[in-house]
Order: structure tokens, then C-alpha cells, then sequence
């Protein structure tokens, strides 16, 4: 998974990128648009296991560029930048929070230890229960 800012985290969480999803979301872009070479799936494919893509965010990225490309033909960048990212609060964006907001923040937010970051955040509560994301 690839780093995002210090105040947003990608909602993919690893997982496999099988074979067969990979072979049903080509033939989804296929129908879609037709005119792509055989040679844009291949590097597709290779791209798309080297960026770590798991089954849901190729689901995902497959469904967005065909809902949202406004050109005749997507490029594989379109697929390889979607992703879905939840804002995250530092402890001191907790305080700063907790001054504008009141002590009731605590209860609006769970502390979230994510592997790829050295410091535990704070998650809204309702990411925490969307996303299913593990509470300290």
C-alpha cells in the first residue's frame, strides 16, 4: 500500500488480486471500450499486481473509470490513481479538535494503529465501522 498524506489513509487494506478477478474486470473494460489494444492489458495487468491492487480496488477502479472517463479511451494512470482515502486525525489534531469542538470528540473517534504509519490516529467512528478497522 502506497503512503498518502499525514492527514488521509487508503481504505484498501491489502488482500489477493486473483487471476479470475483480474480476467473479469479486463473483459468489464473490453466491453466498455472496445478500441483498447490487446497490448494495453497486458501492461494493465503487470501494473495493476506491482501497485499491490487488491480484488475490491480493482472492482472499484474498474467501475469508476468506466462510469467517469471522459475520453474515448481511458489510460491505465486512471486506473492506477483511483482509490477511496478517510480523513485521519494526529493526536495533535485531536487536541486542536477537542478545543474548538469540546471533550465529546473523544466519543466520536477510535484510536487506529495502521501498519504503514509509526504513530496511532484517530478514525471517525463511523470509517471505523464502514471500513471495518481494528480499534486499539
Amino acid at each position: 500500500m502506497e503512503p498518502t498524506s499525514e492527514n488521509e489513509i487508503s481504505i484498501y487494506r491489502g488482500g489477493e488480486l486473483s487471476v479470475k478477478n483480474i480476467v473479469e474486470q479486463v473483459a468489464k473494460i473490453q466491453i466498455a471500450f472496445p478500441q483498447l489494444h490487446s497490448d494495453f492489458f497486458k501492461v494493465f495487468n503487470a501494473r495493476v499486481t506491482e501497485k499491490g491492487f487488491s480484488d475490491q480496488r480493482l472492482i472499484d477502479a474498474t467501475n469508476y473509470v468506466i462510469d467517469n472517463c471522459v475520453y474515448p479511451t481511458p489510460t491505465i494512470a486512471q486506473f492506477l490513481s483511483y482509490d477511496q482515502k478517510i480523513p485521519v486525525l494526529r493526536y495533535e489534531d485531536m487536541l486542536k479538535k477537542v478545543d474548538e469542538l469540546g471533550a465529546s470528540v473523544w466519543k466520536t473517534h477510535k484510536r487506529i494503529k495502521f501498519p504503514e504509519r509509526e504513530l496511532a490516529v484517530w478514525v471517525h467512528v463511523d470509517d471505523v465501522k464502514r471500513y471495518n478497522l481494528t480499534e486499539l
